[in-house]
């Protein structure tokens, strides 16, 4: 029974795939808490819960060390801190192998799964698969500015393979019970539904966005498929988008308005110049295929407009 650390044990995306890696019954699954009250939580869904700083090399290395542990899987969305992150696993992953080297004992690497995403591709003209070069010339587009410097911490991560076991997952826009990413898009109907307001309902996006769309609980199945291959088992390029679809902003969201109710006309007011807006507006031109081919991805919910009325049900009893 491999043990898996997941950093942001407690998050959207971490929660899924620790309770995913739990009910199959092949996992020991530790998750990182920011706080007593989080931790208590992961300790109730029988997730062993770790309560640090992970983002200081040292002490990643020794929660690692400490526990035995066999693949981290990082799910922090972490920015700055990223680098600090690898640097740490990196360092237990030597650690590990030099203590073990001077016994004459061989032993399987560390592995390490990040989570990446669909706007390091911006919005490519033609359509694209995950083996496409991102963030350089050769690029069909430039990342989405949030994440301009992802492309070259999934770099970082590929050049540490003498090290560890890698892989890259890019999920794209996550939906499902909190839904958390479409708030930007659903609180102006919500509080035109909540209100009867008749006005223009103004979305900062633009007609030409065309997201990429995974539920949260697929993209725990396609982490959780990547784990059990993560051994060699990944082919020369580990790296695989997540997703089912692609939808045109406008249509989704004229879907949105008859599941809430809203008689309101939409204006598409743009971006504005706020980085966030502008990933939200990027045209996904990408598919999965690779990650059904290699992972055995076989994802479950395929059609986000039939089940739209679930889907704002489920995100508005979160708010």
């Amino acid at each position: 029974m491999p043990n898996v650390l997941i950093l942001g044990g407690t998050g959207y995306i971490g929660n899924a795939v620790a309770k995913s890696l739990l009910q199959s019954g092949n996992y020991k699954v530790w998750g990182t808490a920011r706080n007593s009250e989080k931790a208590k939580q992961l300790a109730i869904n029988e997730i062993v819960p770790i309560e640090d700083d992970i983002t200081d090399p040292a002490k990643l290395s020794q929660i690692i060390i400490d526990n035995s542990i066999n693949v981290v899987v990082d799910t922090t969305s972490a920015y700055e801190q990223a680098g600090n992150i690898l640097a740490g696993v990196i360092h237990a992953a030597t650690t590990i192998k030099e203590s073990l080297e001077k016994e004459g004992i061989v032993s399987p690497r560390l592995g390490f799964v990040y989570t990446s995403g669909g706007w390091v591709y911006g919005s490519p003209k033609k359509r694209l698969n995950d083996l496409a070069p991102v963030g350089s010339a050769l690029s069909q587009d430039k990342p989405g500015t949030p994440i301009v410097w992802r492309p070259i911490h999934e770099q970082a991560i590929l050049a540490a393979r003498d090290q560890l076991d890698v892989a890259i997952l890019r999920p794209h826009a996550v939906y499902g019970r909190g839904s958390w990413i479409f708030g930007t898009w659903w609180n102006p109907l919500a509080e035109a539904a909540k209100s009867g307001s008749t006005s223009l309902v103004k979305i900062p996006a633009n007609t030409t966005a065309r997201p990429g769309l995974v539920h949260v609980d697929d993209v725990a199945t396609g982490f959780h498929a990547a784990i059990d291959r993560i051994d060699g088992r990944l082919g020369e390029w580990p790296i695989f988008d997540l997703l089912t679809e692609t939808l045109p902003l406008p249509a989704f969201l004229d879907a949105t308005k008859v599941a809430m109710g809203v008689d309101a006309q939409i204006e598409y007011i743009g971006p504005g110049g706020n980085p966030f807006y502008e990933a939200l507006s990027l045209a996904s031109n990408s598919d999965a295929s690779r990650a059904k081919s290699v992972l055995g991805w076989n994802p479950k919910r395929t059609d986000l407009l039939l089940n739209l009325p679930i889907y704002v049900n489920a995100w508005q009893a979160s708010q």
